[in-house]
C-alpha cells in the first residue's frame, strides 16, 4: 500500500512541536518514517516557519528547522486554486489538499473547513487521522 500524502493545518504541526508523544506528534513522526506523506506548498511551509518561530512557542531556529524537513520537496503542490472560506488564510490548506490524490486535511479546527465548501477533500481532526493511519 503506498504511504498516505495529507496536508496538515499549522495548528497541528505547532501541537506536534509543543506536545511531544502527543497525537500531532505521531503524525509528524508518521512522515518522518515514510508512513505519511506531507502535501505542501511554499506560502504553507513559510506559515508553518513564521508561526513556530514566534517567540511565545521558545523554540529554536535549528528545531524548527527539523521539525520542516519532514516536508519533503517531493510532495510540494502549487498554491491557489481553493474555493473561498471563511477565513481566507485557510484557503491554501485546502487548495493544497485538492492537490493530491488523498484529498485529506488534518486541522484541529474543523470549523473552518465546512464540509459544504470543502468537499471532496476530507477534513479530519488529528485522533481521527492517527486512527486512519493505524488502520492502514
Amino acid at each position: 500500500m503506498r504511504p498516505r500524502v495529507w496536508v496538515l493545518d499549522t495548528n497541528v504541526v505547532v501541537s506536534a512541536a509543543l506536545t511531544a508523544g502527543g497525537t500531532c506528534d505521531r503524525l509528524l513522526r508518521a512522515a518522518v518514517d515514510g508512513r505519511l506523506n506531507l502535501a505542501w506548498s511554499a506560502p504553507m511551509l513559510a506559515e508553518y516557519r513564521a508561526v513556530l518561530l514566534r517567540p511565545k512557542f521558545g523554540l529554536s531556529r535549528p528545531v524548527v528547522a527539523g521539525l520542516l524537513a519532514a516536508f519533503d520537496p517531493a510532495h510540494q503542490v502549487p498554491a491557489g486554486g481553493a474555493p473561498s472560506l471563511p477565513d481566507p488564510d485557510d484557503e491554501g490548506f485546502l487548495a493544497a489538499a485538492l492537490a493530491t490524490a488523498d484529498r485529506v486535511l488534518v486541522t484541529g479546527n474543523g470549523v473552518h473547513f465546512p464540509a459544504r465548501i470543502c468537499r471532496p477533500v476530507r477534513v479530519l481532526s488529528p485522533v481521527e487521522a492517527w486512527r486512519e493511519l493505524e488502520r492502514g
